[in-house]
């Protein structure tokens, strides 16, 4: 039976106060991370590819709000999946009530958009093609 939504886990942020330690530590597990700073962010934070799956650590922001001004909660962490249809995801969670807080776009001939799960963490959604 061919399934009508593949989803799989593609990244995970971990936010941290002390990046040293927090990146001592999971390279002490065996990971090899590079350090990364994207578009005009002065964010630097680390990445380590580990095949379908990159883990990426940011320094901890005391202050994340969201486009009301008001603190986000569940920030500590992001999630990014894979999804076969990101149209079906999408109109699946407006059935809950939930809307991409960040607008669909595309990016390298990919397909994405980003929505705020229940606790306040941001969920990064990629449409890839679906795989029989």
């Amino acid at each position: 039976m061919k399934k009508l939504n593949t989803i799989s886990l593609s990244f995970i942020v971990i936010r941290t106060m002390n990046i040293e330690s927090t990146l001592s530590f999971y390279s002490a597990l065996g990971m090899e991370f590079i350090e990364e700073q994207h578009g005009t962010s002065n964010l630097v934070h680390y990445a380590c590819d580990l095949g379908n799956l990159v883990l990426e650590i940011y320094p901890y922001k005391v202050t994340l709000v969201n486009s009301e001004n008001q603190q986000i909660m569940g920030a500590e962490s992001m999630l990014g999946f894979n999804v076969t249809s990101l149209e079906r995801t999408l109109y699946n969670l407006e059935k809950l009530g939930i809307k991409s807080k960040i607008s669909s776009k595309v990016k390298n001939s990919e397909r994405r958009a980003s929505v705020i799960d229940p606790d306040g963490r941001i969920i990064h959604l990629t449409e890839i093609s679906s795989v029989d």
